[in-house]
């Protein structure tokens, strides 16, 4: 992976973005644990934003991709269900990745907008985690025939993963892309 100085601004957390530290604890991190609901804020502020298309959204990730030169083929599940189609193995094997977890993926809403971006093999369509909640408190449902994954061959383990993560997901947002869940993709990392 090569990251040109255009795209160097994308490893940095947004200044607005809650941090996460264990001995100074932002609360705000946490759907929860914020009485100020600043991140449920945000998800109503990303809703009021024009939707971009999936289209639209694979060919930034393409773009990006192209940009940092890994080669990937983004995957774009539509009308299948997912839980019961991804098959993280079979992923691991035809894309050649060191391990099952070396993917970023992106769950949508039933209206179409981008509700996170994440990465590993965890992809689910819970609203008992952080997106699910704010989900909710804008009154939108997940889409479960809907999903992108970005397979990622020849990375250098979860550091690298996470900082790929981090950055597409703040170069989507600065390319007018709404995520509901704006700050999941910095959080921690």
């Amino acid at each position: 992976m090569v990251i040109p100085e255009h795209l160097k601004k994308y490893i940095e957390t947004p200044n607005d973005c809650p941090k996460y530290n264990i001995n100074n604890p932002d609360y705000r991190c946490t759907v929860d644990g914020d009485k100020t609901n600043y991140r449920k804020n945000k998800a109503k502020d990303e809703i009021t934003k024009e939707k971009v298309s999936v289209f639209e959204i694979l060919n930034l990730i393409n773009s990006f991709l192209n940009d940092i030169e890994v080669k990937s083929n983004c995957i774009l599940i539509d009308g299948l269900d997912i839980l019961m189609t991804v098959n993280y193995e079979h992923i691991k094997r035809q894309y050649e990745l060191n391990s099952q977890s070396d993917i970023v993926w992106m769950r949508f809403t039933t209206d179409g907008y981008l509700g996170v971006v994440a990465s590993s093999n965890d992809i689910n369509f819970d609203y008992n985690t952080n997106s699910g909640k704010l989900i909710k408190s804008v009154h939108k449902k997940w889409d479960k025939n809907r999903i992108i994954i970005v397979p990622l061959p020849n990375i250098e383990g979860r550091n690298e993963r996470v900082m790929i993560e981090k950055m597409l997901g703040n170069y989507l947002s600065d390319n007018k892309v709404p995520i509901i869940d704006l700050y999941s993709h910095n959080l921690g990392k």
